[in-house]
C-alpha cells in the first residue's frame, strides 16, 4: 500500500536512533565518571550491596584512625611509666645504700630528702601526665577505644594510678624484727613486733640476766623448754640453736591470730608465749620467758618510704620492690595494648582494602567494555539517522502518481 502519512521506515529509524542515542549517552556518562552505577537504576541491587560495602569501608578507615590515636596514647602513658620506673630504681638504690650501719642520722637526712624530692616528681607526673587534654596516670583513664567498624570492635584500656600514694600497697611486710617491750625480766621479756610474713626476735632483746650469763659462756646452745602455762606457743617458732634467734614458722597476721592461752593471756589475743633456754657448756641453765605481741599494721604505700635507719630502709627496699614490679606490669599491659593495636590496624588496612576491591568490581566502568559500546551505539546512530534521511526520502516517489 502506497501512503504518505505514515512513513513505517522512518518510524523504524527514529525509534532505533533514540534507542542508539540512549546508548551512547550512557556509555558517555560511565567513561566520564569512571563508574558503572550512576544512578540506581542503572543496577538498583548492586547500589543498594554498594551502598553497605562503602559505609564498612570508610568505618574501617576511621577505625584505623582511632586506633592509631589509641596507640600515641598507650605510647604516652608508657613513657611516664618510664620515667617513674627510672625514679623507682634510684631510691631502691639510695634505699639498699642506707641500710648500713655506717651512716650518720645526718646522711640518712640527706639521703630521705632525695627519696622525697623523687617522690614528689612521681607525683607530678602522674598528676600531668595527659594526651590531648586526657589524664593518663592518676587512675581516672578507663575507655575504649573503637577499633572496627562494628560497636563489637573496641579494645578497653585501663591505665593504672601511679601516684606514691596508690603503688606499692603493703599490709604486712615480709620480715619483721621484734623490739623492746615494757618489761625487762627473764621470766617476763615482753617484745612487740608489726604483723608480718615472717618475725624474728635476737637475743639482744633477752633480758639482762641472760645478757650476764652469755657475756660468761657464749658457746652454750639453746633450745625450747615448756614450764607449766609458758611456752604454749613453742611450736609455732623455729630456734637457731647457736645464735639463738627465733623466727615464726609462719606469716603472724593481727587479723587471724594463732596463739594459744597463755600465763596472763587468752588464746587469738596476738600475744604469743614463749619458753626459751640456754645451756652453758658446763650444764647449768638460764630460761626466759618471752611474750611477744603482735601488733596490728596500717597498709604502707610508696610515699612511706623512709630511709632514716636501717630498719626502716629495709622496709622500704621492700616497698620499692613491689613498686618496680607494679610499674614494670603497667609497662608490659600497655606494650601488650599497643602490639594488639598494630595488629587490629594492619587488619583493619587489609580489610579496607579488599572492601574497597570488591566495591570497584560492582560499581567501577569497564573502560574497554564501555568504549566498544560506544563506538557499537555511535555508528548504529549513524545508521540510524542515514536510514531516517533514506526514509523520508522514499516517500517523494509517490509524487508521481500526481502527475
Amino acid at each position: 500500500m502506497t501512503v504518505i502519512n505514515t512513513n513505517i521506515g522512518a518510524l523504524h529509524a527514529h525509534q532505533y536512533s533514540k534507542k542508539a542515542e540512549l546508548f551512547v549517552n550512557k556509555a558517555l556518562e560511565r567513561l566520564s565518571s569512571g563508574k558503572r552505577i550512576n544512578q540506581a537504576a542503572d543496577d538498583a541491587a548492586g547500589l543498594a550491596v554498594a551502598s553497605k560495602m562503602t559505609s564498612q569501608m570508610l568505618g574501617m578507615r576511621a577505625a584505623v584512625r582511632n586506633t592509631q590515636d589509641g596507640i600515641s596514647l598507650v605510647q604516652t602513658a608508657e613513657s611516664g611509666i618510664k620515667s617513674i620506673s627510672n625514679m623507682l630504681l634510684r631510691m631502691r638504690e639510695l634505699a639498699v645504700q642506707m641500710e648500713n650501719g655506717v651512716y650518720t642520722s645526718r646522711d640518712r637526712d640527706n639521703a630521705q630528702m632525695e627519696a622525697n624530692a623523687l617522690m614528689q616528681q612521681i607525683d607530678k607526673i602522674a598528676e600531668t601526665s595527659k594526651f590531648n587534654g586526657v589524664n593518663l596516670l592518676d587512675g581516672s583513664y578507663n575507655k575504649q577505644i573503637r577499633a572496627g567498624n562494628t560497636n563489637a570492635e573496641v579494645i578497653n584500656v585501663y591505665i593504672d594510678n601511679m601516684a606514691s600514694t596508690n603503688i606499692a600497697k603493703i599490709e604486712a611486710f615480709a620480715n619483721e624484727k621484734a623490739v623492746n617491750g615494757v618489761s625487762n625480766a627473764a621470766g617476763n621479756q615482753q617484745v612487740t613486733s608489726f604483723e608480718a610474713g615472717q618475725v624474728s626476735i635476737n637475743t639482744s632483746l633477752f633480758s639482762d640476766a641472760f645478757k650476764g650469763v652469755f657475756k660468761d659462756d657464749g658457746l652454750g646452745s639453746f633450745s625450747f623448754t615448756s614450764t607449766a602455762s609458758t611456752g604454749g606457743d613453742n611450736t609455732l617458732f623455729n630456734i637457731d640453736k647457736k645464735t639463738g634467734e627465733i623466727t615464726s614458722k609462719a606469716a603472724l597476721d593481727f587479723e587471724t591470730a594463732t596463739d594459744t592461752a597463755g600465763s596472763g593471756s587468752t588464746a587469738g589475743d596476738n600475744i604469743y608465749d614463749i619458753e626459751v633456754t640456754y645451756t652453758t657448756r658446763d650444764g647449768s641453765s638460764h630460761t626466759e620467758v618471752i611474750h611477744l605481741t603482735v601488733i596490728d599494721k596500717v597498709d604502707s604505700y610508696l610515699s612511706n618510704v623512709d630511709l632514716t635507719s636501717p630498719v626502716t630502709s629495709a622496709r622500704s627496699i621492700e616497698l620499692l620492690d613491689k613498686a618496680l614490679i607494679e610499674a614494670s606490669a603497667s609497662q608490659s599491659k600497655l606494650g601488650a595494648l599497643q602490639n594488639r593495636m598494630q595488629y587490629t590496624i594492619n587488619n583493619l588496612t587489609q580489610a579496607a582494602m579488599h572492601t574497597e576491591m570488591a566495591l570497584g568490581r560492582i560499581v567501577d566502568a569497564d573502560f574497554s567494555t564501555e568504549t566498544m559500546m560506544l563506538a557499537k551505539h555511535q555508528i548504529l546512530s549513524q545508521a540510524a539517522t542515514a536510514m531516517l534521511a533514506q526514509a523520508n526520502k522514499s516517500k517523494q516517489s509517490v509524487l508521481a502518481l500526481l502527475q
